[in-house]
């Protein structure tokens, strides 16, 4: 994991996808680190990278800047880094899904004590009433009446992907924990605010966890 103490972050790319059917995930985790360490670690405004899997066998990068600016400079300058083609030849290309998270609420410190990412995208059930200002005052209610209760929740941010859509972000101590907390905050009331924001056919939802 790249991690350097810059200040705190205000933008979120994560990248999904998945390898290639014959390649060994030992040799995508090796490529990818010398990647972090040879392209990233030198990035202006890149505060972290997790790269990560899923019980499914795919992949994905986080990675969390302390601007916008920084973020889309170091996603132009991506494509002509030596490391890069070692790590895009072993991946599908047409399974990339990316999106841009705009942390909602200013700056954010960066997460510690991590080894999962919970990350969901969704559609506001109705765009017409729905506003940041009232996901913001309910996930905070989340944080402080429900996910204050687990010494394993990180850290939880809501984000803007786009005009229409929206992202959760959790890191957690572990994916067991993740998952449960996941489970309760289904069922719990100080949470349903939040919930009955979304349309459930949008919601978007895996649980990652850090592999370099």
């Amino acid at each position: 994991m790249l991690r350097k103490n810059i200040g705190p972050v205000t933008v979120m790319g994560f990248a999904r996808y998945s390898a290639k059917p014959d390649v060994d995930p030992a040799d995508l985790i090796a490529a990818t680190r010398l990647w972090q360490r040879d392209f990233l670690a030198h990035q202006p405004g890149i505060a972290m990278h997790c790269f990560l899997g899923n019980l499914k066998g795919e992949f994905a990068d986080a990675i969390l800047a302390t601007d916008e600016a920084s973020f889309i400079a170091m996603a132009q300058e991506h494509p002509n880094a030596p490391s890069t083609r070692p790590v895009m030849d072993l991946l599908d290309r047409d399974s990339i899904r990316l999106t841009k998270n705009n942390l909602l609420g200013g700056p954010v410190p960066l997460p510690v004590e991590f080894s999962c990412v919970e990350f969901g995208t969704f559609t506001p059930k109705d765009l017409k009433s729905f506003s940041e200002e009232a996901l913001l005052d309910a996930s905070s209610n989340v944080e402080s009446a429900y996910l204050a209760n687990f010494d394993e929740a990180k850290s939880h941010f809501v984000a803007r992907v786009d005009e229409s859509i929206y992202s959760e972000i959790a890191f957690v101590e572990t994916s067991g924990a993740a998952r449960e907390i996941c489970g309760g905050y289904m069922d719990n009331k100080d949470c349903t605010p939040m919930l009955e924001m979304f349309d459930p056919k949008s919601v978007d939802l895996d649980f990652w966890h850090v592999l370099a």
